[in-house]
């Protein structure tokens, strides 16, 4: 509907931040940035989702580190204190050993974080 739209695959989190923090370096960045980080994913359905487990704990760190160069990409901006920014970061899903879907409360509860209030 008129939007510049800009699709990226990549085949994995690092390269998908780059391309993210690349675009949020650029003067006319784009007004709506979707950026999908699959390590905790990936580590969880071949190995357990679960923070004892060494791998999973090991994606999920890296995703943080991820999140947090992409928030000070967006805090560098030369324009940022003029901009109004809504930064949201969440999961698609829990897990439960290697699985998600059913009806349990792991599999089910999943995090949102946000920049903004959200009034109720």
């Amino acid at each position: 509907k008129g939007l510049a739209v800009s699709f990226n695959c990549c085949a994995e989190d690092v390269a998908s931040a780059s391309t993210v923090i690349k675009d949020l370096r650029q003067t006319d960045c784009s007004d709506f940035i979707f950026a999908i980080y699959e390590g905790t994913d990936h580590a969880g359905h071949p190995f357990g989702f679960s923070i004892n487990n060494p791998i999973y704990k090991a994606g999920f760190l890296l995703n943080d580190t991820l999140a947090y160069a992409t928030l000070k990409a967006i805090e560098s901006r030369e324009t940022y204190e003029t901009e109004d920014w809504l930064i949201i970061l969440t999961s698609d899903h829990g897990g439960f050993n290697t699985d998600h879907g059913g009806a349990s409360i792991q599999e089910r509860m999943t995090f949102f974080v946000c920049n903004k209030d959200f009034e109720k």
